[in-house]
């Protein structure tokens, strides 16, 4: 009975430690996250214009976007911008990001040098990067075009035309992400035992089969870490949006987090914003429950 009441002093001792040394971040979590989101569930069940008092409608705010989904095309045009803007991403940066991370991951002289430069861009504001690549894109003058001219190619109106807003866009996120899923990708390389590729060096393996058959299969539980994570930075894009194009041309670059913003901001819907917002969680939520249930059928361990 002492050992036991020992051993439950002790655990309680652990636990209000583990309590003091969390309680930074729980308190932070509670205010930044669970606390907006309670806020936002609750004001979406009102109908609130900012300067107006608030006046309870349950969930029609809920049923307008069912039936604006239903019947508008300006929720569907932008769901449909959404999924095209992380569909072009999330694959390219993946895949961009896992060559240069095998290309740091080489003794060579000088690659150090070349994690920082890579790296850079994700410790650089988002705005000064937008800002940035928006003048890269300028048809008459910017870097970009000039260096088609160069070619002999004809540059596009690039953000200004519709066809070329969101593939622009897309190749500025691919370039400010690589930098960091590279980072992810090396440590997942680097955590890799040696012994593995000395056991398919001995059976025959070549570059190419150790890859596929050692260095992707182990790199599996950091590419679901950088898949899920970029799926969702995708539904939630903002910033390079609204300080590239500020959803012009109209439609083709209003995503969904735009559309929450210009109901709130510009509309002062906040409770219909807020019900947007809501419904975003729950599709954000599910994609990752999704994921995390299948990846017992391709993700390894070692």
């Amino acid at each position: 009975m002492k050992k036991v009441k020992k051993k439950r002093r002790l655990l309680g001792r652990d636990t209000l430690a583990a309590i003091g040394f969390l309680s930074p971040s729980l308190v932070g979590l509670a205010i930044f996250v669970v606390g907006p989101i309670i806020g936002a569930a609750t004001i979406s069940l009102f109908d609130w214009e900012i300067l107006t008092p608030p006046k309870f409608v349950g969930f029609a705010n809920y049923v307008a976007i069912w039936d604006e989904l239903a019947n508008g095309k300006v929720l569907r045009q932008v769901f449909a911008n959404t999924l095209y803007f992380t569909a072009g991403t999330v694959p390219l940066a993946m895949a961009v990001s896992l060559g240069i991370a095998l290309l740091l991951n080489r003794k060579l002289f000088g690659v150090a040098a070349f994690r920082v430069i890579y790296f850079l861009p994700t410790v650089t504001s988002i705005v000064a990067l937008s800002i940035i690549w928006r003048l890269m894109y300028n048809p008459d003058y910017g870097l970009i075009n000039r260096a088609l001219e160069m070619i002999h190619l004809p540059g596009p109106g690039w953000l200004a035309d519709p066809h070329w807003a969101m593939p622009a866009i897309i190749i500025m996120s691919v370039w400010t992400g690589i930098g960091y899923n590279s980072i992810l990708y090396l440590a997942g390389m680097q955590g890799i035992a040696s012994s593995y590729y000395d056991a398919a060096q001995v059976d025959g393996a070549n570059a190419w089969q150790q890859f596929r058959h050692v260095t992707w299969p182990l790199l599996s539980p950091t590419t679901l870490f950088i898949f899920t994570m970029s799926i969702i930075s995708g539904f939630q894009v903002f910033t390079q949006i609204f300080m590239m194009t500020s959803g012009k041309p109209t439609p083709e670059t209003q995503v969904y987090v735009y559309h929450i913003y210009s109901q709130a901001f510009t509309s002062f819907r906040m409770g219909y914003a807020s019900a947007l917002a809501c419904v975003l969680f729950v599709i954000i939520l599910s994609i990752t429950l999704i994921q995390l249930s299948i990846t017992k059928r391709w993700v390894h361990y070692g």
